[in-house]
């Protein structure tokens, strides 16, 4: 595992909300106790909420003590206590220069005026990116100066607004210096599908589109919204997890696969999958639903229609996809948490419509897996057999998503990031969904909490001839 050797500032811009608390605190303890920190760095939480250092390093320990609680592991005390030393607090304004300049004579004291890397990571809302961006291309010696921004998910709330952040955040940094973290690419399992496909030609044999009746695609959460109540009800299931995670797996399912793994290569092939994706053509490719407990959570508006589920019917426009549907489907308080993907392979024209079809299911949560469904038959019996293999799919590292991403970061690398090209290509697909859900002013069904989600979404796969895989 790489491991860092470079002097470095990471400065944690939002470092009193919730974002920091649940993923980025935990996340860099995660480096920390696996020993993949140098010996001189500093982790500065900058927030507009005035605090001592002390009061600062009190709410990052006490996050991740809840983490590893929360996670059933066993506390590294002596790691903590370790990374503790290096942990800062400053509190200034965004839109403010000369907080951002007192913010650099507030570095200069604590480096000692060394030019060191500088990771400026954006936990913070859409609204205040170009704040940041201005004030940190203002306030830098110079504009080679190695900063790099790592700028978390939503991208904007539409093309629109994704277009210019883009075009603002290019007058001030290099591409290259620029990171735009969806969490979904830092796991594990979803790393790992495209090195099964590199490495497996049989993969790649099963997933061309002469060969693939549909692909499915299934995001369930057995949880509510929780704290994310004010972000949720106003951004909704599709934006908050179609319009890049889901989109993205469905690239890394059927993308083209480079000769290099650069990230250039990797990205560009994303793309040409995210640019070909066909959204939802009629009413009848889209259902919505909210969970019957959605509206007594707190603070949630009594007249909410924010959608808790979604299914979703596209098309890939590429004659080695055509007319293979893929299904997307995902929700909150639902009867499991289960993430995982099925490729339902064609059948021969001779066998029975009875006879189950194979598929290839990669199950990314809770386990992470790959298995084979085969059809055997001997005289008048039929067996359905899966070859199972566990922990096919890990990557083989143990750090979570955040941590994942941080360290990508930090070595330059930028793979499992987004291009800009991807995001504009991922919002074209959600601003169209939701336009047809706004013409044709499509009801949000409630479901039952704790079940599958409304039962209007088997008609979706049934256009095909198609029902959804359920374990």
């Amino acid at each position: 595992m790489y491991k860092i050797d470079k002097p470095f500032i990471f400065t944690l811009f939002g470092a009193s909300g919730d974002l920091a608390k649940i993923k980025i605190f935990p996340a860099l303890y995660q480096l920390a106790a696996h020993n993949l920190l140098p010996e001189d760095y500093l982790i500065i939480g900058f927030a507009r909420t005035p605090k001592t250092r002390e009061e600062f390093q009190k709410e990052f320990s006490e996050s991740i003590e809840r983490k590893e609680v929360r996670k059933k592991r066993k506390l590294n005390r002596r790691a903590l206590n370790k990374i503790l030393k290096h942990v800062c607090y400053f509190s200034g304004s965004y839109n403010k220069e000369e907080d951002f300049r007192a913010y650099k004579n507030f570095l200069r004291t604590l480096t000692k005026r060394k030019n060191l890397t500088h990771i400026a990571y954006y936990s913070v809302p859409p609204l205040v990116f170009e704040d940041i961006t201005r004030n940190l291309a203002a306030t830098r010696e110079s504009p080679d100066d190695d900063t790099r921004l790592i700028i978390e998910k939503p991208f904007g709330e539409s093309g629109n607004s994704a277009e210019k952040l883009f075009h603002f955040v290019s007058q001030f940094f290099r591409e290259d210096q620029v990171f735009l973290l969806d969490h979904y690419l830092g796991k594990n399992a979803v790393q790992s599908i495209l090195h099964l496909r590199h490495a497996n030609r049989f993969l790649n044999l099963m997933l061309q589109g002469r060969e693939v009746a549909n692909i499915q695609i299934t995001k369930f959460e057995d949880m509510g919204v929780k704290e994310r109540v004010g972000y949720f009800d106003h951004t909704g299931i599709i934006k908050d997890m179609i319009q890049s995670h889901l989109l993205e797996t469905i690239a890394l399912m059927t993308m083209s696969i480079p000769i290099t793994e650069s990230a250039a290569s990797i990205q560009r092939e994303r793309f040409s999958i995210l640019s070909a994706i066909v959204p939802p053509q009629t009413k009848h490719d889209i259902v919505l639903g909210q969970y019957e407990g959605y509206k007594k959570e707190k603070n949630v508006p009594q007249k909410s229609t924010t959608e808790t589920f979604t299914a979703l019917r596209l098309f890939i426009d590429q004659e080695s996809w055509h007319d293979v549907p893929i299904y997307l489907r995902t929700g909150k308080r639902m009867n499991e948490n289960h993430t995982f993907v099925v490729i339902e392979l064609k059948k021969f024209a001779f066998q029975s419509t009875d006879d189950e079809p194979n598929r290839l299911i990669i199950e990314l949560i809770p386990e992470e897996k790959i298995s084979i469904t085969l059809l055997n038959k001997q005289g008048m019996k039929t067996e359905y057999k899966q070859l199972v293999s566990d922990s096919i799919v890990g990557s083989g590292s143990n750090l979570p998503d955040h941590a994942n991403l941080i360290l990508d970061a930090m070595r330059g690398d930028k793979t499992n990031f987004l291009s800009f090209p991807e995001i504009i290509a991922t919002w074209r697909v959600t601003d169209h969904t939701l336009a047809l859900i706004k013409k044709h002013d499509l009801p949000t069904h409630l479901y039952a909490d704790g079940s599958r989600g409304p039962n209007l979404q088997d008609d979706l796969t049934q256009i095909d001839g198609f029902g959804w895989y359920e374990f």
